[in-house]
């Protein structure tokens, strides 16, 4: 079953919208600040399951894609190739998934989650995978690695 009028009104509501109150900050519930452009914030995720799971997250409250002039189109998921340039380039995954769904959370947000050799590319992509052996300071250290990945993939990027 759906989501009611109601709670589908209160989701979509970018005065009530969880990402626009806390994507730009260094760090929150979810996940911390890898880099931020004039378009996309983009973090890494305190769940780990999968080492090297970003968000990159619209600026603007959009709740789909094809909202999107094709200039934030473009600019959008140029951040999420950048993202998976810099994840690729330090964890070394054997695939990268780009997951944009957005039916729990509709604030325009792609999920880019790396697929490692341990993986079972047999089975569903699930998000909700958990890992407790990722502590705090590791997830800073590899958001401070992904930074450092960014900034160089953005000068060869091309």
């Amino acid at each position: 079953m759906w989501w009611s009028e109601n709670e589908w009104a209160a989701l979509t509501d970018p005065l009530t919208c969880g990402m626009c109150a806390d994507a730009h900050l260094d760090e929150n519930e979810h996940s911390t600040l890898v880099a931020s452009t004039a378009t996309t914030h983009v973090r890494i995720a305190r769940n780990q399951a999968h080492r090297g799971y970003c968000i990159v997250i619209l600026r603007e409250h959009v709740t789909d894609v094809g909202e999107l002039s094709p200039e934030q189109l473009s600019a959008f998921w140029a951040d999420a190739q950048r993202a998976g340039r810099a994840i690729q380039a330090v964890f070394d995954p054997r695939k990268i998934d780009y997951l944009v769904m957005g039916h729990r959370m509709p604030h325009l947000h792609c999920h880019v989650f790396p697929q490692h050799s341990s993986d079972d590319p047999k089975r569903n992509v699930d998000i909700s995978d958990r890992s407790d052996d990722h502590s705090p300071l590791a997830l800073r250290e590899d958001a401070r690695t992904l930074r450092h990945s960014w900034d160089e993939q953005s000068s060869s990027a091309g």
